[in-house]
């Protein structure tokens, strides 16, 4: 007996278009929340933009406007997330395949690179202030 294939759905092309991902959506929607977000800043500070559309309901108390840009900064934050979400999800997996160092280690290191720095500006020291007389004997001064 022979299988019965089951017969392919016909998917839409713009269906097809709008599943398909592209490598410059990300970035287009990052700049875009990034845009939306400043919208949103700039609403709220009404400095640089201002609403003067009072006579419509969502505007017309100063209460209606902060909420509106609140939601808009929102939104446009919610985009950064979404769009840069994917960069950053699998560095936490990452983390947890660090092996870190442990606490004695750190100090050992951070004491090593310290005094390498204080044995650097104590050299730097020493250097200019043999160099200031050196230049000021052939200098005459």
């Amino acid at each position: 007996m022979a299988k019965q294939e089951k017969p392919e759905k016909k998917v839409s092309k713009v269906m097809e278009i709008l599943r398909t991902e592209y490598p410059f959506e990300g970035i287009l929607l990052g700049v875009l929340g990034l845009l939306v977000l400043l919208l949103g800043v700039y609403i709220y500070e009404a400095r640089v933009l201002e609403i003067t559309m009072t006579d419509w309901w969502i505007f017309n108390t100063e209460a209606k406007i902060v909420m509106f840009s609140i939601i808009i900064m929102l939104i446009g934050l919610g985009a950064l997330v979404y769009a840069f979400g994917p960069f950053v999800v699998p560095g936490f997996k990452e983390m947890n395949r660090v092996s870190w160092p442990t606490r004695n280690t750190m100090v050992n290191h951070s004491s090593r690179v310290l005094g390498f720095i204080a044995f650097l500006g104590f050299m730097f020291i020493i250097y200019d202030l043999i160099f200031v007389r050196l230049f000021g004997w052939i200098l005459g001064t």
